[in-house]
């Protein structure tokens, strides 16, 4: 009969956690749900980045489709507004096969750098991209 004492003493000294375990394990649930939280935020950051870099290369592939269908030595140095953003191209001589043509467009939202004041510091909140285009003559000695 003793024996049987002595296992159930020791059995009701072991069950169950100890608060110290339970505050332990709480507080790892807790970092790795903040973690969590902190990864989404940066996924959904990432890809709102994303549909507006997609929406900035559609605009800029509108501006460079036009000007290569005008064609060879058809176009003009110019600039516009598609969707509220900045396009610039600069067409170089004809003279010369092939033509130069750079398309120079603003993205805004990029690099924005804070100061030790904490302050967005406004000349790093727009990026100026150039795509180079070369056309050449449809016939080439015309």
């Amino acid at each position: 009969m003793r024996g049987v004492k002595t296992g159930r003493r020791r059995l009701a000294r072991q069950r169950g956690f100890s608060l110290i375990e339970v505050m332990i394990g709480l507080l790892m649930m807790t970092c790795a749900l903040l973690g969590l939280a902190a990864a989404a935020a940066v996924g959904l950051g990432q890809t709102s980045r994303s549909r507006q870099d997609s929406q900035y290369w559609s605009d800029a592939q509108r501006i460079a489709d036009s000007l290569i269908m005008r064609g060879f030595n058809a176009s003009t140095s110019s600039s516009t507004s598609v969707n509220g953003r900045p396009i610039k191209w600069i067409v170089g001589s004809g003279a010369s096969a092939p033509q130069l043509i750079q398309v120079v467009v603003w993205r805004t939202g990029y690099q924005k750098k804070r100061s030790q004041t904490n302050v967005v510091d406004s000349r790093y909140t727009s990026v100026q991209d150039t795509i180079v285009l070369y056309l050449s003559k449809p016939v080439p000695g015309t």
